[in-house]
């Protein structure tokens, strides 16, 4: 636990000393939204249209944010000293892996809130953000192998379009099914990327 906290206040601080990311993000989820939301007015069923841009608009931000994930710590020499020095790499990876979550869905998920006022809504949101960052985390660490970073959307967007079809369900079972894989994907993601790293160490 004590290593799990220390790598996750350490992330959060790296990532909050270069708010650009932070911003760029936000930035990217708005721009992507406001445009889709602007050709999309005047059509029916205008409030099922705005949530499905509000899910493509977050899985974007998501793919596109985590398609490098753990590379920069790869090449500067940080991982490898997290593998010599920790003895459980999959708690190190884990608190990697939220911390990223938290840089990227921190700002987002309020403007959600905001455009759709809802808390089953931002709950169910909430969930699926989580099991998509665990998978597009996995999917980003295949980058330190080799330069697989536009592959990385079509080997995720099969993993996700399930998942987003839970969503869409009533709000108990979406729910339900959504903690479950929380903590399937997780628990899958967190020790299949802490492998592709011991493999790259080798």
């Amino acid at each position: 636990m004590q290593v799990f906290l220390i790598i996750f206040q350490q992330e959060l601080r790296l990532n909050f000393r270069h708010l650009e990311r932070i911003l760029a993000n936000l930035l990217f989820f708005v721009i992507f939204l406001c445009t889709f939301l602007l050709l999309a007015q005047g059509q029916q069923n205008q409030a099922g249209i705005n949530v499905i841009f509000i899910w493509f608009a977050l899985l974007s931000v998501l793919i596109f944010s985590n398609s490098e994930f753990l590379k920069k710590d790869f090449e500067d020499g940080s991982l490898e000293q997290i593998l010599l020095a920790c003895e459980n790499l999959e708690t190190a990876i884990f608190a990697k892996m939220l911390a990223n979550w938290m840089v990227c869905c921190a700002a987002i998920l309020p403007i959600i809130f905001l455009l759709k006022p809802d808390f089953e809504f931002l709950l169910i949101v909430f969930l699926a953000s989580l099991a998509i960052n665990f998978l597009c985390c996995f999917c980003g660490s295949l980058s330190i192998l080799s330069n697989s970073a536009p592959i990385i959307a079509v080997i995720i967007l099969p993993l996700i379009i399930p998942l987003l079809l839970v969503t869409q369900g009533e709000f108990d079972v979406s729910f339900k099914l959504l903690c479950a894989l929380v903590i399937l994907l997780g628990a899958i993601s967190v020790f299949a990327t802490a492998r592709i790293v011991k493999i790259a160490a080798e």
